[in-house]
């Protein structure tokens, strides 16, 4: 026989399931139950969040008729429930993101270098175990200092009980720990959490790209519809204007540039005629050259000559 507080605790979530536009299912193992508090107040008043045995959270689905999402229910789980779109649940998920120190045997999740500085630690044993984890550090001026960046563990390795309690002591929390969607029920479609972690700046950004080259694409190959009437249309009329200034054709939409074409033929006449007034100026001076006696001995021979 089933206990009675469990099948009350079934029809309580079949019921809040039943209710929600949306509901999730959300690994929270490793999380401490101190942390999951806080996550969620933070999540107050637009999702909330049920924690139970995965056998009470399956019967519920079942009792619910939510077919599909309680093949998600593994290990530690909570049901999240949200009156949002299951991708939109998914990326408020995300935001529960937070660090946590790290405990003896866990894996590091990333790369973890403790940088140089000074430290808290006034001279005494702890530099001793801040040497023994890989840490550069001497005494200088009165405390501990770290003298170089230092390179304690890397990413998928696991830290030690001596690293962990150095991180605690110097205040570091390599550890992410946050809410993830496993997978989402959502208007009778069960969606995983990878298809729900989406970078929606980066698609919302490949979609304008998109939608800009395949504007393109059409244009190009002179398909007409309401995204290209707009493009050809702006492109007839510029031809038009062209082939009308072209023939000087004037009306309004002309009149501006058949008169600077005008103004600009202007100028242009007027530097051919400065031009050839400039070269004939030069002919004539160069006659009057030419006229001019070469020396005094000639002017006064050509005077010579008129007197016989």
């Amino acid at each position: 026989m089933v206990a009675t507080w469990k099948v009350k605790a079934v029809e309580e979530l079949a019921d809040k399931m039943s209710k929600s536009k949306v509901v999730g299912v959300v690994s929270v193992s490793k999380i401490p139950s101190s942390q999951l508090q806080q996550m969620r107040k933070g999540l107050k008043g637009k999702a909330d969040i049920k924690v139970a045995k995965g056998s009470i959270i399956r019967m519920a689905c079942d009792k619910a008729k939510i077919n599909g999402l309680s093949d998600h229910v593994k290990g530690q789980v909570g049901v999240v429930f949200a009156d949002t779109d299951a991708f939109k649940l998914s990326k408020l998920m995300r935001t529960t993101k937070t660090t946590a120190p790290a405990k003896p045997g866990s894996i590091a999740e990333k790369d973890i270098i403790i940088p140089e500085g000074d430290t808290p630690f006034k001279p005494g044993p702890i530099i001793g175990d801040l040497q023994k984890v890989g840490i550069k550090a001497k005494i200088q001026g009165g405390k501990i200092v770290i003298t170089d960046d230092s390179p304690v563990v890397k990413k998928g390795g696991v830290i030690s009980a001596d690293l962990a309690n150095v991180l605690a002591r110097l205040g570091i929390q390599p550890v992410e720990i946050g809410l993830s969607i496993s997978a989402a029920y959502d208007k009778g479609m069960v969606y995983t959490g990878d298809i729900l972690a989406i970078d929606t700046e980066s698609t919302i950004a490949k979609m304008v790209r998109a939608h800009a080259e395949s504007i393109n694409l059409a244009y190009k190959a002179e398909l007409y519809n309401k995204e290209t009437i707009k493009l050809f249309v702006s492109k007839a009329f510029n031809e038009g204007i062209s082939l009308a200034v072209n023939t000087n054709v004037v009306n309004k939409d002309t009149i501006e540039a058949l008169l600077a074409k005008a103004n600009m033929q202007m100028y242009s006449v007027a530097s051919q005629a400065s031009g050839e007034a400039a070269a004939a100026s030069g002919g004539k001076a160069e006659e009057k050259k030419k006229e001019e006696p070469k020396s005094e001995e000639e002017a006064a021979s050509g005077l010579a000559s008129l007197f016989g």
